[in-house]
């Protein structure tokens, strides 16, 4: 049922305006040093010194204004491609002329990623409009993208996952106003965001997979409707001369300078206090060993960090916070939240199933938006599951490597909700999501009380 638009209108600003306000708290009171990852340090008064990590390649863009003139194998995190960096350093040049004091400076750099939570959110927004969805399904899968821990803590990360996500999310939102339009100006944009979001991180690359199975699709279609489609075809071509040199500029540079391989990956040592390599496989991929499960919660740590499905559901709302000094309360509140996120996810997940795979036909779903959908998930997860395999450490089964895997199965629960018929199932989803914004929202509070 579609309710007014005034009405639907104020409750999406109220959903959105909540949304802002914890990603807002969360900046305000957390520095560029917590809850942070591969950061390193940035000193602006120590002037031209190179040291590793994200905030010291901001600042060797932020000083010389151009990339780093040695391998950037050999610098912690420098080999990253450098959009997000030369957006904050730019940022930062800005800052500088009203801003005098360096640490004040430093920490303006949170503005960047706050700035993409907040496109993120709206991205979001423009993707869910784009399904035949009633105005309190569109609500209720908005609300969770507003409250999700995930995307709250990324609104204050100086490394470039929130820059990444944004045009990981603009890859879906082009392609799907491209099967609508077909024009070569929304084909543009798919090009544009791929590339651009190549330049940001190499893993918003995993995306053209499914992109390139809906252009086939259509290809194909089109070829048996009207015969061999050289216009399209030619369209194709325009998009390659576009997305590929722009994407892989940064890849092919440092392979003709510095005989880079086009996929380097940084590999902590198997002396890592987080090497999970010698855990049995099937304890790290299948299930962990129930007597440590046990322990961790009736403890309320936060463990079983070898275990891929346990990390998922620990870094997906808890990030990989230290809460060693942090009370019992505190830990008893991380708990449930883990527990309210995993039933979310499993939901979300067997609806998922459903409307994307079984039934698809049923909830009216376009063929090239459940190629989209279901081709994102497969591929993200799969490249996820190998590099958790082949880069045996914690680390390496953070969640922040697959964010974009909320939008999926999230889009696919608002389906299954407002096509069921049972009306204890549509309270039932409405109490859990009430249960977990309360909980995201109470700790982040906590993250900010705690802040340094």
């Amino acid at each position: 049922m579609r309710m007014d638009n005034k009405k639907f209108n104020f409750r999406l600003a109220c959903i959105m305006g909540v949304g802002g306000l914890l990603r807002f708290f969360y900046v305000l009171f957390s520095t560029i040093y917590e809850r942070q990852y591969d950061i390193g340090m940035i000193d602006l008064d120590a002037g031209h010194t190179v040291s590793g990590g994200h905030l010291a390649y901001i600042q060797y863009l932020y000083h010389n204004w151009h990339l780093p003139d040695m391998d950037p194998t050999t610098v912690y995190q420098f080999h990253h491609p450098p959009l997000h960096h030369y957006v904050c350093a730019a940022w930062m040049k800005f800052c500088s002329v009203f801003i005098k004091n360096t640490d004040i400076l430093e920490e303006s750099i949170q503005a960047v990623p706050f700035l993409c939570s907040l496109l993120i959110l709206w991205v979001l927004y423009l993707i869910v409009k784009q399904f035949a969805l009633t105005d309190k399904t569109k609500l209720f899968v908005m609300a969770l993208f507003c409250v999700h821990p995930s995307l709250i803590l990324l609104s204050g990360s100086v490394n470039n996952d929130a820059m990444a996500l944004l045009f990981t999310l603009l890859t879906v939102y082009t392609t799907m106003v491209w099967c609508r339009t077909k024009t070569l100006v929304s084909l543009m944009g798919i090009a544009l965001s791929i590339a651009l979001g190549m330049c940001t991180k190499q893993n918003v690359a995993e995306m053209a997979f499914p992109v390139a199975a809906v252009f086939l699709y259509e290809l194909i279609k089109e070829w048996k409707k009207s015969g061999f489609p050289a216009k399209r075809i030619g369209h194709f071509a325009v998009f390659g001369l576009v997305s590929i040199p722009l994407g892989m500029s940064f890849y092919v540079r440092n392979l003709i300078k510095y005989n880079t391989p086009l996929v380097w990956v940084y590999e902590l040592a198997e002396d890592s206090w987080q090497y999970t390599g010698h855990i049995p496989v099937i304890n790290r991929f299948l299930w962990p060993v129930p007597t440590e499960l046990v322990d961790n919660l009736t403890h309320f740590r936060i463990g079983c960090g070898y275990n891929v499905w346990m990390q998922i559901i620990r870094t997906s709302v808890l990030g990989e916070w230290d809460m060693d000094g942090v009370g019992r309360s505190v830990k008893l509140l991380a708990v449930v939240l883990m527990l309210f996120g995993a039933l979310l996810a499993a939901w979300s997940l067997a609806v998922f199933v459903d409307v994307f795979v079984l039934r698809c036909k049923k909830y009216s779903i376009a063929m090239p938006n459940r190629i989209l959908f279901l081709g994102g998930y497969v591929v993200n997860m799969l490249f996820y599951l190998v590099f958790a395999y082949r880069y045996p450490q914690e680390c390496s089964m953070h969640f922040r490597y697959i964010e974009i895997t909320l939008l999926f199965p999230a889009v696919a629960l608002g389906f299954w909700l407002q096509g069921t018929d049972k009306t204890w199932m549509r309270w039932g989803a409405g109490l859990l999501l009430a249960a977990f914004a309360v909980c995201s929202a109470c700790m982040t509070i906590v993250w900010g009380v705690t802040a340094g």
